[in-house]
């Protein structure tokens, strides 16, 4: 899965809001044929369906929150994870208890068009945010340049 990040898919936003974050996210991705047009009310519904915050600082003291939002298969394009930092935290609901609302910092969003492997890829991604070791998730997340999270994420993809 290691071959599915590349610079040009690492983000450094400042959307203000969930909604903005996906219309912003939605027409990038739709404009680089990753993701189907109607992906953007799927993101939005899904996310509300089913939260993808995750509080990673019960993993290590001073690591940030996360998201990983996804979408079906058929709503994608091309398999790719993208990966974004918020200069600004974005709200996301947790997805452990829906009731709390979580200041995400990054989100990592797995854009797989193979549906058959989706749990195996979901799976691979979540154990490398929470498995890692948190020194390296901490260099991860200190990163300000989209080529230090390709060549920071990388090995902790290969090794989940």
């Amino acid at each position: 899965m290691t071959d599915l990040i590349t610079p040009e898919l690492v983000y450094f936003l400042n959307t203000p809001t969930q909604a903005a974050f996906f219309k912003t996210i939605s027409t990038t991705l739709v404009d680089q044929q990753i993701m189907a047009p109607a992906g953007k009310e799927a993101l939005i519904t899904r996310e509300q369906t089913f939260p993808s915050g995750m509080q990673l600082n019960e993993v290590a003291d001073g690591l940030p929150n996360i998201a990983i939002p996804h979408l079906e298969g058929e709503l994608v394009k091309q398999t790719r994870l993208v990966v974004v930092h918020f200069a600004i935290p974005v709200a996301f609901k947790d997805l452990a208890d829906a009731s709390r609302i979580l200041p995400v910092n990054w989100v990592f969003m797995l854009m797989n068009a193979e549906p058959q492997k989706q749990p195996e890829r979901m799976a691979q991604l979540i154990r490398a945010l929470t498995q890692s070791p948190a020194a390296q998730l901490k260099r991860l997340f200190a990163a300000k340049k989209a080529a230090q999270v390709v060549r920071l994420m990388t090995p902790l993809m290969t090794e989940a």
